[in-house]
């Protein structure tokens, strides 16, 4: 559920004869034109960035964004018409690594251990594949599109390895290199307990599911049914779930807070959390509201706030399958 490590789209500057390498890259690949800003914005692992020579001049939506990788792009190229190619400059490769807390303790960390050198996200467009690999940094969760706006302009350059391996590598040591950024702050294991009445806890569940992975919040480690007490004597059943995350309590509290209300105010369920035997309770949350769900209303619009629009629609469709559900 949490993702650290990501591939970029390659960048691929591509000269020759522009109106035949574009009908070939029309006819071959699903492709969208954009600026380079927007391309940048937009595209992501496994796809590539294409310009021809010229076009990126004047800033124009000369750039191609393809959703296959350079390999099989220069393969089609090249089969179908080799004279219309000229030359093909290829930017550096791009890993991008999701931190949170302290960046340059990430950074000076890895920099020891791979022998890396510092510099600017922006020089990227002027380096060579042989100058290494280039790590970006963003504290933006992976799992979705990630804009140049949310990538640090700090960048790390690997050499002496290949793509795969340094990928590979970081996949491999990525929970040590983002707890590393955590410095004072440390990883919580926290209790998410569901309370519905109706009985539609797999329903509340899923959404539960879809904002934790969305969010990128950490990982559930075990799940299951169990029961509460309402007042002595009088179990009712709940669902659990146990969470591992690097977020605080109280930041949890308000993602759940946000998913216990509908659109229309309706209470569609209670979700408990508990940080070891602690309740965490609303009341504590600073939001200077005395009703509960007038809180609620204002931390769901900030959970929707902060999710992708594909995310907000499944969010959306699951709740009006629950009011569906209740009649």
């Amino acid at each position: 559920m949490l993702s650290i490590v990501r591939g970029g789209p390659r960048i691929v500057f591509l000269k020759g004869d522009r109106n035949a390498l574009a009908e070939i890259l029309a006819v071959r690949f699903k492709i969208s034109m954009h600026t380079f800003q927007s391309a940048l914005d937009c595209a992501g692992e496994g796809q590539s960035i294409i310009a021809l020579h010229g076009r990126e001049d004047d800033g124009s939506r000369g750039f191609r964004v393809v959703s296959s990788p350079a390999d099989e792009v220069l393969a089609a190229l090249f089969n179908a018409n080799p004279e219309a190619l000229e030359s093909v400059r290829l930017l550096p490769r791009l890993i991008v690594f999701r931190i949170f807390g302290e960046k340059d303790r990430v950074l000076e960390q890895m920099e020891k251990d791979f022998g890396a050198r510092r510099g600017r996200l922006r020089s990227v467009l002027a380096r060579s594949p042989e100058e290494g690999i280039a790590v970006c940094f963003t504290y933006a969760p992976l799992n979705g599109p990630i804009a140049m706006s949310d990538v640090e302009d700090d960048v790390l350059y690997v050499g002496n390895t290949s793509y795969e391996e340094l990928h590979l590598l970081l996949r491999s040591r990525a929970l040590w290199y983002f707890s590393e950024g955590l410095e004072n702050r440390q990883w919580n294991e926290m209790e998410i307990r569901i309370y519905d009445s109706w009985g539609y806890f797999m329903e509340h569940y899923e959404r539960l599911r879809i904002v934790l992975a969305a969010l990128d919040t950490g990982m559930i480690l075990g799940e299951g049914w169990g029961k509460d007490f309402a007042h002595i004597l009088m179990p009712v059943q709940i669902y659990r779930v146990r969470f591992f995350t690097f977020f605080s309590a109280q930041i949890v509290k308000e993602i759940l807070m946000g998913l216990e209300y509908a659109e229309d105010g309706t209470r569609l369920a209670d979700i408990d959390l508990y940080s070891g035997r602690e309740k965490i309770s609303w009341g504590g949350l600073k939001t200077g509201m005395k009703r509960r769900e007038h809180s609620g209303e204002v931390f769901r619009n900030k959970l929707f706030a902060r999710l992708h629009e594909s995310d907000k629609k499944r969010l959306h469709e699951a709740e009006e399958n629950l009011l569906r559900l209740r009649g």
